[in-house]
C-alpha cells in the first residue's frame, strides 16, 4: 500500500537578515551619502559667490581709492 505524502509549509526563518535587508540597508547608505554630498556641493557653490560678491567689493573699494588720491593735471591748473 501506497502512504499518503504529506507537505508541510516551510516558512522563512524570523528574526535573521536576508539579502534583501542588505540591499536596503545599502541603497539607504548609498541615498544619504548622494544627500550629503549634494548639501556640501551647494554650500561649497555658495561659499564660492560669497567669495567672488567679496573681491568685487574690494575691486571696487580698491578703484575708487585710486581714483580719490590720484593727482590729476586738470586738479592742478585749477
Amino acid at each position: 500500500m501506497i502512504d499518503a505524502v504529506r507537505w508541510y509549509p516551510i516558512l522563512p526563518v524570523v528574526g535573521y537578515p536576508t539579502k534583501t535587508d542588505l540591499v536596503e540597508q545599502k541603497m539607504e547608505k548609498h541615498n544619504v551619502e548622494q544627500c550629503n554630498l549634494a548639501k556640501s556641493a551647494m554650500a561649497e557653490h555658495k561659499l564660492h559667490v560669497l567669495e567672488f560678491e567679496l573681491y568685487v567689493k574690494r575691486a571696487d573699494q580698491a578703484k575708487l581709492r585710486l581714483e580719490i588720491f590720484q593727482n590729476r593735471k586738470v586738479d592742478l591748473l585749477c
